[in-house]
């Protein structure tokens, strides 16, 4: 055999060797690559699994979507399992349900985190909240009692006050705490040094600083106490056909005026009815004037309406229940920072102001809001002046409720907007957790949003407001001093129940 034939040989030899070698690593490649592919299909599964699992939680879909998804997602788990690890004559099809079980596994992940901060925010929004009330031990700033003890064996004066508070209190101090029918008289007491302390809620502390010019620069305060306002977290009433089930019932949505924690007690400055006809697609929202003149359902005595919701708002609830013969079963509760943080979350609204007017109180604002005649955008504490303000208008509280109503179209207008929902989702959640609170359960929301899903109405919605005229008036929460109040005018009061059980139903 020659030289060059056995070169060739050997040749041939090695390039078997190498073929062989060759196939051997392109198979082992394979392997590796088929052995990829199950993890991802796994994992894939799992993160079905995972959504599948959170949007049956969920309990909010009606049962043609929960069939529907169900189908979806089952074939589309088999068919890309499947298609990724079963051995094709190429990998093409392979590498092509590999970028779609990632695009997949993407978007479920993302709708499963939206699910989950959904759910934290339903669980904290469900969640029982104790209402409470502070109550401040007060001395004149010039006073030499710096501490609860230095008033030992001394009186302390107030006002309304709760036995189990006087109690509480009257442990702390060896004084006796003796009661006031004046709480003017008594703020005035204090700053003419005529008496030691005073003993008042923080909602009366409120309510005399707006009374008595300088009050609160000009005492201070020695002790606070924290009372929790009891059964005040449940309204509904089992025997009333008026609720979600049954397709009709009254939202009662109470403002109060006051910044951070809801679980605050304080005066209820917003107050709306909102009556819902689940099978005509009807909604009535009702404005009551926060000054109305009504009798407290508990104290059996007249008052402001909006003083009812330093009793909690139960006390709110049943005073318009008795007022206007009706039946509310729940209520949602917001205050001064839902509105500050959920407008900035927001980026701001814009609202159309019928007059030009300024806004100037450095005890509730952080600067001076001024707004003109025409379009406005307003900042979460610009809007919330603009909702706030009364004394700039010579029709006082109902132009205040008119940009209340104002300032609530513009922020579901900006919630609305596709836009907003998919890039600030989370953030407005996070901005509404903490300052917002209702009694209506997870379930009866579930049939809510379930009922509109199946339904996809078109709402019909009508505002009404009542009406009445300015007057004076001695007030249960204020004793003998006449306060300004809202007389309610009987035929808007009777033209606004008849609304009301039209819509209902009645």
């Amino acid at each position: 055999m020659s030289t060059r034939e056995k070169t060739k040989k050997q040749n041939n030899k090695q390039n078997s060797v190498n073929n062989k070698n060759s196939g051997k690593k392109a198979r082992k490649n394979q392997n590796k690559l088929r052995v990829f592919f199950i993890i991802i299909a796994i994992l894939f599964l799992v993160v079905l699994a995972r959504l599948y699992t959170s949007i049956m939680k969920t309990n909010m879909l009606p049962s043609f979507f929960v069939i529907a998804i169900s189908i979806v997602m089952v074939l589309f788990a088999i068919l890309l399992v499947i298609g990724i690890t079963k051995k094709h004559k190429t990998l093409k099809l392979n590498i092509l349900c590999f970028f779609i079980i990632v695009i997949v596994s993407s978007v479920s992940l993302v709708a499963n985190h939206y699910i989950d901060i959904t759910m934290n925010f339903l669980s904290k929004m469900f969640a029982e909240i104790a209402e409470v009330e502070n109550y401040y031990v007060i001395v004149n700033k010039n006073s030499t009692y710096n501490r609860i003890e230095d008033i030992a064996d001394k009186d302390i004066y107030t006002f309304l006050l709760e036995d189990d508070v006087k109690n509480k209190i009257q442990n702390k101090v060896h004084g006796e705490i003796k009661i006031e029918e004046d709480i003017i008289k008594l703020g005035n007491d204090l700053l003419e040094n005529n008496i030691d302390a005073i003993l008042l809620s923080s909602s009366q502390y409120d309510l005399l600083s707006e009374e008595i010019e300088n009050f609160k620069e000009n005492t201070r305060r020695i002790l606070t106490e924290t009372h929790k306002i009891e059964s005040q977290t449940t309204i509904e009433d089992a025997n009333t056909k008026y609720n979600i089930k049954n397709g009709s019932f009254n939202i009662y949505i109470s403002g109060i005026d006051v910044f951070g924690s809801i679980n605050k007690v304080a005066r209820s400055d917003a107050n709306m009815l909102v009556t819902v006809n689940l099978d005509t697609h009807e909604i009535l929202l009702t404005s009551i004037p926060r000054d109305y003149y009504v009798t407290l359902h508990s104290k059996k005595a007249k008052d402001k309406l909006t003083h009812s919701g330093i009793y909690g708002i139960t006390e709110t609830v049943t005073t318009v229940e008795d007022f206007l013969g009706i039946d509310i079963n729940y209520y949602v509760r917001v205050n001064f920072s839902t509105v500050i943080k959920l407008v900035d979350t927001l980026g701001g609204i814009d609202v159309y102001s019928d007059f030009a007017f300024t806004v100037n109180d450095p005890w509730e604002y952080k600067q001076v809001h001024r707004f003109v005649k025409g379009n406005n955008h307003l900042s979460g504490e610009a809007a919330l002046a603009f909702s706030r303000e009364r004394n700039a208008f010579s029709d006082g509280d109902n132009q205040r409720i008119k940009n209340q109503q104002k300032v609530i179209e513009a922020v579901i207008t900006k919630v609305m907007n596709s836009k907003t929902i998919l890039t600030k989702y989370s953030s407005i959640l996070d901005a509404m957790s903490g300052s917002f609170n209702t009694n209506i359960d997870s379930n009866e929301i579930s049939n809510l949003v379930k009922k509109q899903l199946e339904d996809m109405p078109n709402w019909t919605i009508k505002t009404i407001s009542l009406d009445g005229k300015a007057a004076t008036r001695t007030t249960y929460s204020m004793g003998s001093q006449p306060l300004y109040v809202t007389i309610p005018d009987n035929k808007s009061v009777d033209d606004a129940k008849e609304e009301i059980k039209k819509v209902m139903g009645e």
